[in-house]
């Protein structure tokens, strides 16, 4: 039986489903205790703190960290070694670059010179190979235990340069640097580092207690921020975060999650929306021999009315993209493959091109009845496929039966989401020794296909990755393991009196704190 993925569940009625928050949590520290909020926080009225929410740490260390929430707010102090653009290419940050060796076993990374912590320590590549050493050692729930994946070894070869080793090439490897690093100097051999942080970034961590943490502005590598101090609030769950935003508590919210737009349309606040990796998308069960017809994979694709799923279930907020690979990052290459727009009689000429009747044709679409997202998309589609003349009906169960039936292979036609890496690795999803057993929960065997994404995870350069992964496109395109949808927007939703908060790196909502301010 597969391993269980956590499908994202998109929810169009605001905290649906959501549990009663607990009065209070306990940090690492057993003599310091954090309130989560409740309706009478009030946010300090002054210009010179911004206030943010996050769940109660069990330590501020950013590589022994569990949690996103708090990932994000430690981006204030930490910063990575990359980023990721909107786009989705590798920046740039305290590494000045990157380079594969000739055999892509060994990928090189310089500093940029002069850097420093915050206590006035330089920055060296010793620093990189101890945050490495330290992520090794980590839970394998920790926010950044993918980093180390492939790698066998690291040393500092002097100040400045870091050699990582790999046990085969790997393309996604600059991906997987844009990740903080912590000074060796502080945390090695500290019991008590995990709540005293250094780190390079615009604030520090000034004090916690019972109603939260302060964060002060330091000397970061970007220079010191113009907003003095962050208060941060402890909240138990994403329903808290919303309604602190909504009530003014807090500042800032990054939305990840396509949730955001039902409850903040109308809201005056600023948005900076973007695209994220939550893909939506149909996936057929490729065991089946009815879904090993070319043709009527095809049919079904014509059938998938995007734009009236998109505009009218989404409201726009979403990028709609027939392949894993976002439509927005600058490696897609939506503009070389099949459009499969809407089209009933272009699928019905499909059929007929193939000796096909469409009434010989009766299946389900398997969708978990607490994503009324999913719900309404399955029913759109059936009605489709039902009016050309096949049989298709909506499987809707509870999540738990849901993900026993695809875990156990027991349906047809499922829609599902997947949070995709950076990096474009689509082997998890595709690749045929991850089906039946692993993460490839359509099925799908294909050898054409494993050589192809092989050779893309194989790729040593971003104009090589790009090409390899635009076959892996038009492939994806020509056998139609799945379908997708498209891929979810989020939005970091800020207060109306504060400015500077733009488009963020994919990788880091938070990235330009340092030029944030009110009016």
């Amino acid at each position: 039986m597969k391993a269980k993925i956590l499908f994202l569940l998109i929810i169009t009625v605001l905290f649906c489903g959501c549990g009663k928050a607990s009065d209070e949590q306990e940090v690492h520290d057993s003599t310091a205790r954090l309130t989560v909020l409740d309706k009478e926080t009030k946010k300090t009225e002054v210009e010179n703190e911004i206030a943010l929410s996050m769940r109660s740490p069990k330590t501020m260390n950013p590589l022994l960290n569990e949690d996103t929430t708090v990932d994000r707010v430690l981006k204030l102090i930490f910063e990575p070694l990359f980023n990721i653009s909107e786009e989705q290419s590798v920046i740039a940050n305290l590494a000045e670059s990157y380079a594969f060796s000739s055999d892509g076993l060994t990928l090189t990374v310089k500093l940029k010179s002069g850097l420093k912590w915050q206590d006035g320590e330089p920055i060296t590549a010793a620093d990189i190979a101890y945050s490495l050493d330290v992520i090794q050692t980590a839970s394998d729930i920790s926010v950044y235990k993918y980093v180390i994946t492939n790698m066998t070894g690291w040393n500092a070869e002097d100040d400045l340069t870091l050699n990582i080793n790999y046990a085969s090439p790997y393309s996604q490897a600059p991906y997987n640097l844009a990740f903080p690093i912590i000074p060796k100097h502080h945390y090695q051999g500290n019991s008590d580092s995990d709540f005293d942080t250094v780190g390079s970034g615009s604030y520090t961590l000034s004090e916690y207690n019972n109603s939260g943490l302060t964060l002060v502005a330091a000397e970061g590598v970007y220079g010191t921020p113009q907003i003095p101090q962050a208060k941060i609030i402890i909240s138990t769950d994403k329903e808290t975060d919303y309604n602190a935003f909504a009530q003014g508590l807090t500042d800032i919210l990054d939305a990840e999650s396509s949730d955001w737009f039902s409850f903040f349309s109308s809201k005056d606040c600023g948005k900076a929306i973007y695209s994220t990796n939550t893909f939506e998308y149909l996936g057929f069960n490729n065991s089946k021999d009815m879904f090993k017809n070319q043709a009527l994979k095809q049919a079904v694709a014509y059938c998938i009315d995007r734009e009236q799923i998109i505009s009218g279930i989404y409201m726009n907020n979403m990028d709609s993209s027939l392949t894993p690979v976002n439509p927005t990052a600058y490696m897609s290459s939506k503009d070389t493959l099949p459009s499969y727009n809407y089209d009933t009689d272009e699928a019905l000429k499909t059929l007929w091109q193939a000796s096909l009747s469409p009434y010989n044709f009766t299946f389900s679409i398997l969708v978990n009845d607490d994503n009324s997202a999913r719900v309404e998309t399955a029913k759109i589609i059936a009605e489709s496929l039902n009016r050309i003349g096949m049989n298709v009906t909506v499987n809707s169960r509870p999540y738990e039966e849901y993900i026993e039936l695809i875990n156990s292979d027991e349906f047809d036609v499922f829609i599902g989401g997947a949070n995709l890496r950076c990096g474009f690795d689509l082997r998890p999803m595709l690749l045929s020794s991850s089906a039946y057993s692993g993460t490839n929960y359509v099925n799908f065997s294909d050898a054409q296909m494993d050589t192809l994404l092989t050779a893309e995870a194989e790729a040593l350069t971003p104009e090589a990755q790009k090409k390899a992964l635009g076959e892996v496109e038009r492939y994806i395109a020509q056998t139609l393991p799945l379908i997708g949808i498209g891929f979810s927007n989020g939005a970091v939703l800020t207060s109306p009196n504060l400015k500077g908060v733009t488009i963020p790196y994919i990788s880091n909502p938070y990235t330009n704190s340092a030029v944030w301010s009110f009016e």
